[in-house]
């Protein structure tokens, strides 16, 4: 059983005290995927919004946007000078106030010596050394941090700009907390977009983001240090992407930390990137180079598997090193949900199912209904009418699962969903047809949607699936999606039938595997 530490204050006493009780995601069946940190971003993870920040961008007088010359930057990101004839720096804080962020009196906090303004007419309230106070309004399009001075020998660094009633808590609790309440019935919290997976760069161990750096919204992602203080804060299974160019270096390090800090009652997901299947990606071009490079197939897309295939492998050992054994880990092998051939090449590839747990897909309902060459006939649709087809593709889609629990059990794996829901989206240039982008919104938000999500996700129980992660947390609308279960921070749940379909069947299905 979960449990969670609840402190409970006894007035009489004067002090406090901490008693175990069992956690809101005690024996969970479903898991999320949380969506990535930037300045966007609709969903307010952390109290300290500097954290959400744009990396510093330079500017001065009289140049375009970010033309300012290059910026003498620490380590960290912070700016240790400008130069001379006006340069500047600036960094957007959040953009879009309107998208659930509350209206008041936000702090900055600085440490080193130079001089903060905020742009575009936001009002400041008081300011001394080291402390701003401004008032921000939803009404204003940005939030805009600048810089004009900083001292070299003292730089101006540690910016945080703390929302309203958080600037004693910031430190010791840095997570929103009704972003905590949001996602604490969830038994397992991918990181993938948290570490910012797709397309990543990062190789060394040096190559990381940390808790010091300017920004948690830059191409490092999260720091793994607030990764496994959420996981340990709610109670949930982390689960980790490593970076498809990471070295044995960075795996280790990167184990030896969680091992260290996270809570020995939780398990660890392990998985390869993310979708090496799929050639959109960095990861997946890399995978098919290196298994090309390697000779593991005359054919290029199954030299590709295979390479996928050895370096989770390679990478499973390295946390079982660490750990001691794979008791605490969950090794996941991912393939293509609708290509059960992918699935069979990757668990087979030098018997690599014989050192994971799972087999992991995205079944994904809806796919074909962004087809470019189908956009004009669906476009024309209801709303109805698209959700009628919806229905269809989750029957359908259920067969395959079943064929894909089928493969995973002939092997002693277990299948689970890396990521999953509806996939009501235009692709191949279909994501700029107005009117069908209109159409999938509008169907993303109608009553019907939160019956098809409770349909989709007891046919995945009933075919044999195990954990699903669910695609996503929480953002807004766009054309190249409507992924969230929420649109934004403060979302009624009555207007999110995504959301609320999950929360009842988290209600009615504990784990049943």
């Amino acid at each position: 059983m979960r449990t969670r530490l609840l402190c409970i204050a006894l007035l009489a006493f004067g002090r406090w005290t901490c008693v175990a009780d069992a956690a809101p995601n005690d024996n969970a069946s479903l898991g999320i995927n949380l969506g990535g940190v930037t300045y966007w971003s609709s969903e307010i993870v952390f109290v300290d919004l500097f954290k959400h920040s744009q990396t510093f961008k330079s500017q001065a007088p009289g140049k375009g946007y970010a033309q300012g010359g290059p910026l003498d930057l620490t380590q960290d990101g912070c700016v240790r000078s400008l130069a001379a004839g006006g340069q500047f720096a600036d960094s957007i804080v959040l953009s879009r106030p309107a998208l659930g962020y509350p209206e008041g009196i936000y702090t900055c906090l600085y440490d080193g010596k130079g001089k903060i303004a905020f742009a575009y007419g936001v009002e400041t309230t008081d300011e001394q050394p080291g402390r701003i106070r401004i008032r921000v309004k939803t009404s204003q399009n940005l939030l805009t941090l600048r810089l004009t001075e900083t001292d070299p020998s003292d730089p101006v660094r540690n910016i945080r700009v703390i929302l309203p009633g958080f600037e004693r808590t910031y430190e010791q609790q840095p997570f929103h907390p009704d972003f905590l309440k949001r996602w604490e019935r969830f038994s397992t919290l991918r990181f993938m977009d948290f570490q910012r997976t797709n397309n990543s760069r990062q190789t060394d161990w040096t190559d990381r983001a940390t808790p010091a750096f300017q920004t948690q919204g830059d191409d490092a992602g999260v720091a793994l240090e607030y990764l496994i203080q959420l996981s340990n804060t709610l109670g949930a299974d982390p689960w980790f992407c490593m970076p498809h160019l990471a070295s044995d270096d960075y795996v280790r390090s990167f184990a030896r930390m969680v091992k260290a800090q996270l809570d020995p009652g939780l398990k660890v997901y392990i998985e390869y990137s993310n979708e090496c299947w799929n050639g959109i990606f960095a990861q997946a071009r890399y995978c098919r180079d290196k298994g090309e490079e390697l000779g593991l197939s005359d054919n290029e897309y199954q030299a590709q598997l295979r390479y996928y295939s050895k370096r989770s492998v390679e990478i499973f050992r390295l946390w079982e090193e660490v750990f001691g054994g794979a008791d605490r880990l969950v090794r996941v092998l991912a393939a293509q949900s609708a290509n059960p051939w992918t699935s069979e090449q990757v668990m087979d590839f030098e018997d690599a199912y014989e050192r994971a747990d799972a087999l992991g897909i995205a079944p994904y309902f809806g796919n074909a209904l962004g087809d470019p060459k189908k956009q004009d006939g669906v476009a024309q649709m209801t709303v109805d009418e698209v959700l009628d087809r919806c229905a269809e593709y989750i029957a359908k889609g259920n067969e395959t699962i079943a064929r894909q629990v089928e493969l995973a059990r002939q092997r002693g794996l277990r299948l689970v969903a890396y990521e999953g829901g509806q996939h009501l989206v235009g692709y191949g240039g279909a994501e700029n047809n107005e009117k069908l982008t209109e159409l999938f919104h509008a169907a993303n938000r109608h009553p019907r949607m939160k019956q098809l999500y409770l349909d989709y996700l007891a046919g995945w129980k009933q075919s044999g699936g195990t954990l699903m992660a669910v695609f996503s947390s929480m953002g807004t609308y766009s054309k190249w999606g409507s992924w969230g279960l929420l649109e934004y921070h403060g979302q009624p749940p009555a207007e999110a039938p995504k959301y609320q379909a999950v929360l009842e069947f988290l209600h009615a299905n504990a784990r049943w595997w």
